[in-house]
């Protein structure tokens, strides 16, 4: 058996700050396209590709669900198959080529040809996004073992996100608005300029892929024959027949609060998917407003989580999420019955920024605790979180868009009423979910 002085240096295991930058590198062209493909492509496709609704919502659907299917398919392949390094460079590369193309500007949509291709870069988009998205979080215990230090990388990762996401709205707060027009809604004329922010983005996030290979060295992640002394442990641990007993308790338990994760993301999703919808129907600020509104949500939500450390020591991880939830149904309520100026547009940014945020870290960290030394299970809990996320995700955009009110003086407060819905019913479910497994929280 080990000793404690054997295993010691591994747990103690230092990594340098540059080597904690050039990680988080890895992972802006990942947030740079997922802040564009949640925040705009609908709206894109609606006012710009001039697709249909339910097209526009079917298209999106594909798009989660590949990403869903790919996402645990490219957890085995990662580990089985070829080094991290090499998957996350494929990844890259599938995203270069396919995302420039689902905005190219195609507005034909009665053409066979133009769906195909939009179907064809979605797929190869989202495949190319999960092969990053996994063999990047798969470095984090190649790199370390200590708890320590992978808190430190997941924390560098979600700054480097936040920062990817604030990018996003400042190059579209540029490209996007004109001198003569920037109260006119988005039309089919504005394909070029949806164009020009891809492509730089896509240029961003090249030069953040190019720098994280440089300066993250391979060798780093392949120290596996270190860990394999505490994976042979873990096994004979589990293995043990009065474990068995607790199974079906400790899997219930662990589903339960995987579900507070999915309320997190389905909210935070939906929201981030109609807010752009809602702006436009307000006529607030015009086309300026589509970039500063989200960019305003995403800054609240990044303080809020900084914050989040602090609250959480005062009052418990039950009532942090309890909070968060909260201000989210609050930033329904006044979605709903606020009206729509100015003030309260950003008011309902600034909820539904902070809400997410509170409620995403604090389910990530509740799921973390409850599988706690279980980490033999913890890749089949979030494949299975991130499945129902984008499954859920993208039936939902599809069944709001397929009965969708086409004649606005029926439905003038449409885009409103459905980021309401969609806000309250989401956070609804988070605090059942919550309920449900108190008893397991601190």
């Amino acid at each position: 058996m080990e000793t404690m002085e054997e295993r010691s240096p591994l747990l103690e295991r230092k990594l340098s700050t540059s080597t904690k930058i050039a990680y988080a590198f890895g992972h802006i062209f990942n947030d740079l396209t997922a802040a564009m493909w949640f925040s705009y492509t609908l709206i894109y496709f609606q006012r710009v590709a001039l697709l249909e609704p339910i097209v526009a919502g079917a298209l999106l659907l594909l798009g989660q669900i590949i990403d869903a299917f790919m996402t645990p398919i490219f957890g085995i392949l990662v580990d089985r198959y070829l080094k991290k390094k090499i998957w996350h460079i494929v990844g890259s590369a599938m995203i270069t080529l396919s995302f420039p193309v689902i905005f190219g500007g195609f507005s034909k949509p009665s053409n066979a040809g133009i769906m195909l291709v939009y179907v064809l870069s979605i797929a190869v988009f989202q495949t190319g996004w999960a092969a990053v998205q996994i063999s990047h979080l798969s470095m984090i215990p190649a790199l370390t073992d200590s708890l320590l230090q992978r808190a430190d990388l997941t924390a560098i990762r979600y700054s480097a996100q936040v920062g990817a996401a604030v990018a996003v709205f400042v190059v579209t707060w540029i490209v996007l608005p004109t001198n003569e027009g920037a109260m006119v809604r988005l039309a089919e004329q504005d394909s070029y300029k949806f164009r020009n922010i891809v492509l730089t983005l896509t240029s961003i996030g090249l030069v953040a892929t190019v720098l994280f290979h440089i300066f993250l060295k391979g060798n780093l992640l392949e120290n596996s024959d270190l860990r394999k002394g505490n994976v042979e442990e873990a096994r004979r641990l589990f293995d043990n027949p009065e474990n068995d007993r607790t199974s079906w308790v400790s899997t219930s338990i662990l589903l339960r609060v995987a579900m507070l994760y999915v309320a997190s993301r389905l909210f935070i999703t939906l929201a981030t998917v109609y807010l752009p919808l809602y702006i436009e129907e307000t006529d607030v600020n015009g086309k300026e407003a589509l970039a500063t509104v989200p960019l305003v949500s995403y800054l609240s939500s990044f303080i809020a989580a900084l914050l989040l450390k602090y609250i959480n020591k005062s009052c418990g991880t039950k009532a942090c999420y309890l909070l968060g939830t909260l201000i989210g149904i609050l930033s329904a309520v006044i979605t709903k019955y606020g009206g729509n100026s100015t003030a309260i547009i950003y008011i309902v940014a600034i909820l539904i920024g902070s809400g997410s945020s509170i409620t995403m870290v604090t389910a990530l960290s509740v799921t973390a605790e409850i599988i706690g030394p279980r980490t033999e299970r913890s890749a089949i809990v979030y494949s299975i979180v991130t499945f129902l996320d984008k499954v859920v995700t993208g039936l939902v955009v599809i069944n709001i868009e397929r009965w969708r009110c086409t004649e606005p003086a029926f439905c003038p407060n449409y885009n409103r009423d459905t980021l309401a819905l969609v806000c309250a019913l989401s956070m609804s479910l988070g605090l059942v979910t919550l309920f449900s497994v108190s008893r397991c929280l601190t």
